[in-house]
């Protein structure tokens, strides 16, 4: 048996030629990958996850494709390698950005391989030369069969009764066409039945039921083995020390990641030696991961099965993501509104009780009886007191005056020896304050952004149980001054996370703030209007994430008791203040995913 599989591989090889393309092209809801090739080949193919790759082995041909790797972006397809694995087995390796069904078609001079796809349509694509081979039109029966592989492998139905594990393995194998090794151990009775779940699936659930544990080599093949076995096995293999370079993300965070994986039995990270990995899983304690930030680089010291996985999580981590467009506007509006209607008194007596609050008087400064309006005048603010005869002064709202009144009017009424004075003052005031910022920035995917438009304002801070440098005097203790400084304006920050449906995850505060001399001796008091929200927008949304109005409105009454409470003329005897002070803040914010410009 053995020398006619080796009279059948050396013919299919002798058989065999070089690869000469590969293309890609939309069909009847598949996405169809022909590799043009010499000869007839054989194909072996099966899958891995992070990322979703299609390895696709050519035994029997060469590489003569212009070059190694290949960026396809359609399709559902990232990428492609093809490399010469062996000497006679070239390596097709896609990455997809799903996992889907697919199948492999053989024929004379080419290999087609059929992708799950939903119809998209999409530019076909060549890595040279297109070669004139018509499309391979698949069956009903495999049409059929594609459409319900699914991930882990095609549907299986069985049923196994007291059935030995090597029969179990060996009908697996052969209805997958996958090589399945048995280790030393590996025995007993299995008894399942399976209904339509996928085969890959059904065999690992049947594997660790039983205690043993299934792994899958570099070259595909599944090894089913004891757990201790493996254990045991793994901790006498030698360690590899591979250094890994690495394109976006930093040595310092994919160490991190990597200690999980090197060393999967132990809680933190710490590299070096140790207990091993939790259930039995390999020695990977023995492994250290060191970050080279110089070179941003990491070397990995561990056996080769660790380094398979090392490489997997180094491929799904260090991608290049795409960074964000962040630009908000922040619209503060405050508008005060100020009413002031105010009328004061002053009643003179031109021989006796002048109380001059509102306007100069006149006094009989020489004595001789009569008063000289020009030449006997006392200064606003003087009050002449006539201690003889009957005399009647009076003020009215002489305190409440307005300050910086628009209109003042001045009336005055003699009646007799008395004199009425009255001010009018009115002042109607409007002020209204338009801010609007529109702070912007780009940012990497993860990655917090901070913008700030202001300044920093300093506090003066005392420190009243300090003592000072020489000691205070008689030992008490000397207030000591020192300085903080607080960030006021605007000041916006973001995290984006691009979700993988295009849509924007923004964890983000936006602010507005100003410092202003306070009336007491504090120092500063801070007018803060921000908002602080995570929220969920699609690419180039805008969004509002704060809206928030205030409205103030005060009112202050004063006058002359009794009079002022009067129907009608009540108006006549108080001064009114009104005030209306409205605030007004929005903010939005408009998130842009940066494409790489990538077709």
């Amino acid at each position: 048996m053995s020398s006619v599989l080796a009279l059948w591989t050396s013919v299919a090889v002798a058989l065999g030629g070089p690869v000469k393309e590969v293309r890609v092209a939309p069909g009847a809801n598949v996405t169809e990958v022909a590799v043009a090739v010499d000869g007839v080949v054989e194909v072996d193919h099966f899958t891995m996850e992070a990322p979703h790759r299609l390895f696709v082995d050519l035994i029997g041909a060469r590489n003569a494709l212009d070059g190694e790797t290949f960026a396809i972006r359609r399709g559902g397809i990232v990428s492609m390698t093809a490399t010469q694995f062996s000497e006679d087995v070239v390596r097709l390796v896609l990455e997809l950005e799903e996992s889907v069904a697919y199948d492999v078609f053989r024929e004379d001079g080419r290999v087609t391989i059929a992708l799950a796809n939903s119809g998209e349509t999409f530019q076909p694509w060549t890595s040279g030369a297109p070669f004139d081979a018509p499309a391979v039109a698949m069956p009903a029966s495999a049409t059929a069969q594609q459409q319900a592989v699914q991930e882990g492998g095609r549907p299986i139905s069985i049923e196994f009764n007291n059935t030995p594990i090597n029969d179990v393995a060996f009908a697996f194998a052969d209805f997958s066409g996958r090589n399945i090794v048995l280790g030393t151990g590996v025995t007993g009775f299995i008894n399942a039945k399976i209904d339509q779940e996928p085969w890959q699936d059904a065999l690992d659930a049947i594997v660790k039921a039983n205690g043993f544990v299934m792994q899958e080599g570099r070259t595909g093949i599944l090894r089913i083995v004891q757990g201790n076995a493996l254990q045991q096995q793994e901790a006498f293999e030698p360690l590899v020390t591979r250094t890994y370079a690495l394109n976006y993300a930093t040595a310092e965070e994919i160490a991190t990641a990597l200690e999980g994986v090197v060393n999967p039995g132990q809680a933190g990270g710490g590299g070096g030696g140790g207990a091993g990995g939790a259930g039995g899983i390999g020695q990977g304690a023995r492994g250290t991961v060191e970050a080279v930030p110089g070179t941003n680089s990491v070397v990995v010291t561990a056996i080769l099965r660790i380094h398979d996985e090392v490489e997997q999580t180094i491929l799904s981590l260090d991608r290049r993501f795409p960074s964000v467009n962040i630009q908000a506007k922040i619209i503060f509006v405050n508008r005060t509104d100020l009413n002031e209607l105010g009328i004061t008194y002053d009643i003179k007596d031109s021989r006796g009780n002048q109380l001059n609050l509102l306007a100069p008087g006149a006094a009989d400064t020489n004595g001789d009886g009569v008063i000289d309006l020009e030449t006997e005048t006392v200064p606003q603010g003087t009050n002449v007191v006539s201690l003889g005869g009957n005399s009647v002064a009076a003020l009215g709202n002489a305190n409440t005056r307005l300050p910086n009144p628009s209109l003042q009017l001045l009336s005055s009424l003699v009646i007799g020896r008395h004199t009425l004075i009255n001010f009018i003052e009115a002042l109607e005031q409007t002020n209204l304050s338009d801010i609007q910022a529109e702070p912007y920035q780009t940012v990497l995917n993860n990655q917090q952004a901070r913008i700030q438009v202001g300044q920093s304002t300093p506090l003066r801070v005392l420190d009243a149980g300090a003592l000072g440098a020489g000691g205070g005097v008689g030992g008490a203790a000397v207030p000591q001054a020192t300085v903080d400084f607080r960030e006021t304006g605007i000041i916006l920050e973001a995290t984006p996370t691009v979700t993988n449906n295009g849509e924007i995850l923004l964890d983000l505060s936006a602010e507005r703030s100003a410092a202003q001399i306070a009336e007491s001796d504090v120092g500063f008091i801070f007018e803060t209007q921000n908002a602080t929200s995570k929220v969920l927008v699609s690419d180039g949304e805008t969004v509002v994430i704060g809206g928030l109005t205030v409205t103030e409105m005060s009112e202050v009454r004063s006058g002359i008791p009794m009079l002022m409470d009067l129907p009608l003329v009540g108006r006549l005897f108080r001064s009114t203040r009104q005030q209306l002070v409205q605030r007004d803040l929005i903010i939005l914010v408009t998130p842009t995913i940066v494409r790489d410009g990538a077709n």
